[in-house]
C-alpha cells in the first residue's frame, strides 16, 4: 500500500502544473488521483469482465471493456494533455461506460451510476456550469436512446422493457438528483475558495507581520553597530532560503557593551571574549519572544542561527564548540553567507577583499571552519554572490 501510495504521489507531482492557484491545484490533485487510482483499481475488473464476457460470448462487452480502459491508460500517460482536455477525456470515459451498460444492461445494471459521475466529476474538476451542462447532456443521451429504441430499433436496448412510463420517471429523477448534486457541490466549492482565499490573505498579513518583527528587531543590531551598513541585507540575499530567519543572526549584539561593540579599532582578547557573548544574548532573546508567541517556526530557525553561525567544521568555533553535522544546517550556511560578506566589507581595521579573494579564504577553509558541501553549494552561485555584493555595496 506504501508502495502504491507513493508511485501515485509521484504521478501527480509529475502531471501537477508549475503554478496553479490553490483551488486549481486541489483539483488536479484530484482529477490525477482519479486517473492514477483508476488506471491501478479497474484492471483486474477490467480483465476479469474481458474474461468471463468472453466466455459466454459477450463480445459487445469486451469491445467496449477494452476500449474504455484503452482510453484511460491514454489519459493517464499522454503528457502533451492539457488539464481541461484531460478533464473531458475523462468525462467521456464516463460517459461511454455509462450509455454502453445502459444499452446492454438497462435500468438494472450499474449504467445510472457512473451517469451520476459524470456531472458531480464536471462539478469537482471544472465548475458548477460545467456540472449542469453535463447532468442535461446525459439525461439527452439517454432519452435518445429510448426514442431510438422506440422508433427506429425495437429491442435496440432493454430500457423500455419495463416500460414507456416508468423510463420517463427514471430519466426525470435522475436529471433532478444530477443538478441537486450539482448545486450542493458548487456551493461547497465556493465556501471552500472563500475561505481559501481567506485564508491566504491571511497567511501573507501574517508573513508581513514577522517581516516587520524581523526587520524592526535587526534594525536594533544596526543602529547600534555603524560598521554593518548593509550586511544584513546582504546576508538575507545570500541566505534566501532562510530570509525571514537570516536577519536576525547578529541581534545578540545588542548584549554588547558599546565600549566594545562601537571601538573603532581591533579588540583585545578580552574584549573579544566578551563579543563572542553575542551569539549567546542572540539566541536567548528569540528563545524568550517565541515563548511568548508559541511554537513559531521563522522566530526558532532565526535563534538556532544566532547561536550557532560562528561554530566550525571542526570544532573549533564558538559558543559550544560543536563540530561537523552537531552545527545545525542552518548555522553552516550563515557561517559562509556571513564570513563572505565580512571579508568583501571595508572596516577602519582592514580593507574590503575582492570577491576572488573572500572565495579563495573560503574554498582553503573548507573542511575547517566552513561544511564542504556549504562550500560547494556556494561555488554553484558564486557569479550570484557577486551580484548581490554589488547591489547592496555599502560605498
Amino acid at each position: 500500500m506504501n508502495f502504491f501510495s507513493e508511485k501515485l504521489h509521484r504521478y501527480i507531482e509529475r502531471h501537477m502544473s508549475a503554478s496553479c492557484s490553490s483551488m486549481r491545484c486541489a483539483q488536479e490533485k484530484i482529477l490525477y488521483g482519479v486517473l492514477g487510482v483508476g488506471a491501478v483499481v479497474l484492471l483486474f475488473p477490467y480483465l476479469l469482465g474481458v474474461v468471463l464476457a468472453g466466455q459466454i460470448g459477450l463480445w459487445s462487452v469486451v469491445m467496449i471493456d477494452s476500449l474504455a480502459y484503452l482510453w484511460l491508460l491514454f489519459l493517464v500517460c499522454c503528457r502533451p494533455l492539457s488539464y481541461r482536455a484531460r478533464v473531458y477525456g475523462l468525462l467521456f470515459l464516463i460517459e461511454f461506460l455509462a450509455l454502453s451498460l445502459l444499452a446492454i444492461t438497462g435500468n438494472q445494471g450499474a449504467g445510472w451510476l457512473w451517469l451520476f459521475l459524470a456531472p458531480v466529476l464536471a462539478t469537482l474538476l471544472l465548475d458548477s456550469r460545467n456540472g449542469y451542462l453535463t447532468a442535461t447532456l446525459s439525461t439527452v443521451l439517454v432519452v435518445f436512446l429510448g426514442v431510438g429504441d422506440r422508433l427506429f430499433l425495437p429491442g435496440l436496448t432493454p430500457l423500455l422493457r419495463d416500460g414507456l412510463a416508468l423510463f420517463v420517471v427514471i430519466c426525470s429523477n435522475y436529471l433532478a438528483l444530477s443538478l441537486i448534486l450539482v448545486f450542493i457541490i458548487g456551493r461547497l466549492l465556493g465556501n471552500l475558495e472563500g475561505t481559501l482565499l481567506a485564508l491566504r490573505e491571511g497567511s501573507r498579513a501574517l508573513e508581513l507581520t514577522q517581516e516587520a518583527t524581523v526587520d524592526t528587531m535587526a534594525s536594533l543590531a544596526e543602529y547600534r553597530d555603524n560598521e554593518t551598513g548593509n550586511h544584513i541585507i546582504r546576508t538575507r540575499h545570500y541566505v534566501h532560503l532562510l530570509a525571514r530567519s537570516a536577519p536576525l543572526h547578529d541581534i545578540g549584539k545588542i548584549g554588547v557593551p558599546d565600549e566594545i561593540l562601537l571601538k573603532p579599532g581591533r579588540l583585545t582578547s578580552e574584549e573579544f571574549e566578551e563579543m563572542k557573548k553575542h551569539a549567546e544574548h542572540g539566541k536567548d532573546a528569540l528563545m524568550h519572544a517565541k515563548a511568548k508567541l508559541g511554537d513559531n517556526h521563522f522566530l526558532q530557525l532565526a535563534a538556532e542561527i544566532a547561536w550557532t553561525h560562528h561554530e566550525k567544521w571542526d570544532g573549533s568555533g564558538y559558543p559550544r564548540g560543536l563540530s561537523g553535522e552537531d552545527i545545525p544546517l542552518s548555522g553552516r550556511i550563515m557561517a559562509v553567507a556571513d564570513v563572505y560578506d565580512a571579508l568583501i566589507s571595508r572596516r577602519v581595521y582592514k580593507d574590503a577583499s575582492t570577491h576572488e579573494q573572500a572565495m579563495a579564504y573560503i574554498l582553503d577553509h573548507s573542511g575547517s571552519q566552513f561544511d564542504p558541501e556549504v562550500v560547494r553549494a556556494l561555488q554553484a552561485v558564486a557569479e550570484d554572490f557577486r551580484t548581490i555584493a554589488r547591489r547592496f555595496s555599502d560605498e
